[in-house]
């Protein structure tokens, strides 16, 4: 009865041992089928010729060193960086500046609403008011004929390189909330004493900001710049409704050349190797993004 009843209790425990992994296991079947077979098929496309209509045909590296001596890719590489420069310019200082002058302001609240609007709307909707604004009859060349800076309205999505900073301005519109947010949080996380200090030795108020708020908030600007980053190779979806990568491919960046090669122009192979790329840059920039968030809890 003894022996029983210790075999007994022990299936019971292999039981209970193996009832929780069935637990996880829809989720696991999830990760497995939406995460993990997308990206060995597209690492296993990226190597071959496929366009959809014929079988794939395996040809190595090929499309990797096509990236890097086709004219459209090293337009779109570019442009890339260029976009990385500015939204690390514009919409982060931005952030700071509107960070600090609203920190202790009695609207503050009233602020934070108005600049953290535009993150809560799509990309698309953001990319169709901003077209309005940049088109030929939209509010811009309207304002410009108004008081006579231009004589006739223009097409500013048209002209390079004008239509690639226009749609910096609308990313900077949508993302400068973001920032002002993570921002204020480092602020509040700097303790008063500090400052008050610093008041009491006679530092002023730019040499307090620039000795003292910039070196303490430098935790949650190497995140802030980590975010930007990525969200800079990421964007797809304002440009596509502005310009399409156009004219001419002129505009694009490598989110738009990947999904105009894959789905526009049906070389899925190639566009695999375009997502290969991105994806990797993706992922070193957010493996720097853990370990630095990571190190500072």
């Amino acid at each position: 009865m003894i022996f029983g009843r210790g075999k007994f209790a022990k299936g019971k425990k292999n039981y209970s041992a193996f009832s929780n992994y069935l637990y996880v296991a829809p989720a696991l079947l999830m990760v497995l089928a939406f995460l993990i077979a997308p990206i060995i098929f597209v690492l296993y496309v990226s190597f071959t010729d496929w366009d959809l209509l014929h079988p794939m045909n395996f040809i190595g590296i090929k499309n990797y060193i096509k990236i890097f001596s086709d004219p459209n890719l090293l337009i779109s590489i570019k442009n890339t960086l260029i976009w990385v420069v500015f939204i690390l310019a514009i919409p982060m200082v931005l952030g700071l500046i509107l960070a600090v002058f609203i920190k202790n302001v009695w609207f503050s609240d009233q602020i934070k609403s108005i600049f953290y609007i535009p993150l809560a709307m799509s990309g698309a909707g953001i990319g169709i008011i901003w077209y309005w604004i940049f088109s030929r009859t939209g509010f811009l060349n309207s304002i410009l004929m108004f008081f006579g800076a231009i004589a006739a309205p223009k097409s500013w999505l048209l002209i390079i390189p004008q239509n690639t900073f226009a749609m910096i301005a609308a990313v900077t519109w949508q993302t400068t909330g973001l920032n002002m947010i993570l921002f204020l949080m480092g602020l509040q996380n700097i303790p008063i004493e500090v400052l008050e200090a610093a008041k009491i030795d006679g530092s002023n108020e730019w040499h307090t900001f620039t000795k003292i708020i910039l070196p303490l908030l430098k935790p949650i600007t190497t995140i802030v710049i980590i975010l930007n980053i990525i969200g800079s190779f990421k964007i797809f979806d304002i440009i596509w409704v502005m310009t399409a990568g156009g004219p001419a491919r002129s505009s694009e960046t490598l989110a738009v050349s990947m999904y105009k090669e894959s789905f526009s122009l049906h070389r899925m192979g190639y566009g695999s190797s375009i997502a290969v790329i991105l994806s990797l840059i993706i992922f070193i920039a957010g493996i720097g993004y853990l370990k630095i968030a990571a190190r500072e809890k």
